[in-house]
């Protein structure tokens, strides 16, 4: 399949609709956006560089930030999308479950590489934190 930007805007519009619906079960949740429109081995790539490559490393990525962030909200703005990609704006309410910060506003940047009509890496970009348990 060749990605056009119309293919990037529905994907890009897709995750955005995605984003916007809480959900208690985030991996459950997220599990339905992968299945749509995620190459079966797309890299995620966090601010302070940690790299994890498929839905096995994401889940572990997703469950240990679970174990040491408590999410008060999150709201999204976006998306901007380009020929071969897009971003999507997250606004996070959040804190640390061990106190090493009080609860914080965070703004974080997802961009998100569109090939072959598959999102293949998403790369967040925040602000420097030390969140460690």
């Amino acid at each position: 399949m060749t990605t056009t930007t119309d293919t990037v805007t529905q994907i890009a519009n897709d995750v955005f609709e995605h984003c916007k619906t809480p959900a208690e079960d985030i991996i459950a949740h997220d599990s339905k956006i992968w299945d749509k429109h995620f190459a079966d081995n797309w890299t995620s790539i966090e601010g302070d560089g940690k790299t994890y490559t498929g839905r096995d490393e994401v889940i572990a990525k997703y469950k240990e930030w679970q174990s040491g962030v408590t999410m008060h909200g999150c709201e999204v703005s976006g998306p901007f999308v380009g020929p071969n990609g897009f971003s999507i704006v997250f606004d996070l309410d959040m804190e640390c479950k061990n106190g090493s910060f009080p609860r914080m506003n965070m703004r974080e940047v997802g961009n998100y590489t569109v090939e072959n009509g598959k999102i293949v890496k998403e790369e967040f970009r925040y602000p420097p934190m030390d969140c460690a348990q």
